[in-house]
């Protein structure tokens, strides 16, 4: 399995379209063959904050999830609203 973790703090004009594009990307994503979660927060305490949480089946299901057109989309115009660079850490998990 491996864990996808992203973390993107959007302008605050921008709250409104990350809301939309978020939940755009986790109905394109759950209904991937590969996804076993998908899940997209809004940090209750930080304004503008968002954080996604994904696991997935193995290399191949994320390889297949990144070349979407809809993912390389959602990439583009999460960077484009950012107030600063998002993150991403993918991590194997084994057992």
């Amino acid at each position: 399995m491996i864990v996808i973790t992203g973390a993107a703090r959007v302008k605050p004009s921008e709250r409104e379209t990350m809301l939309r594009i978020g939940a755009e990307q986790v109905r394109n994503s759950r209904a991937e063959p590969g996804c076993i979660s998908y899940h997209f927060y809004e940090d209750a305490l930080e304004p503008n904050a968002f954080f996604f949480y994904e696991e997935w089946k193995d290399q191949a299901a994320v390889d297949f999830h990144f070349a979407q057109a809809y993912c390389l989309a959602f990439i583009a115009k999460a960077r484009e609203i950012a107030a600063e660079e998002p993150k991403i850490t993918i991590r194997p998990i084994s057992g």
